[in-house]
């Protein structure tokens, strides 16, 4: 009897695959790199970021209503 193989079924895990560069427009092309890089890198920091001014509003907006 064979033993099955230890090797995930499913390819790597963990690794990502490349992202795909779609053509912008030639003017707005450097802002769009740019953003991109940008967004790869500090995606995860910037939506951790967003979660916590958007509890921080909505706190705010209770308590501002329930005082006055």
């Amino acid at each position: 009897m064979r033993e099955p193989s230890l090797l995930p079924v499913f390819g790597k895990l963990g690794v990502k695959a490349p992202v795909a560069t779609v053509a912008a427009p030639a003017s707005s092309a450097g802002v769009a790199l740019r953003l991109r890089e940008f967004l790869a890198t500090h995606g995860g920091m910037l939506l951790k970021l967003s979660v916590i001014a958007w509890t921080v509003l909505i706190l705010a907006a209770v308590f501002f209503m329930i005082q006055g």
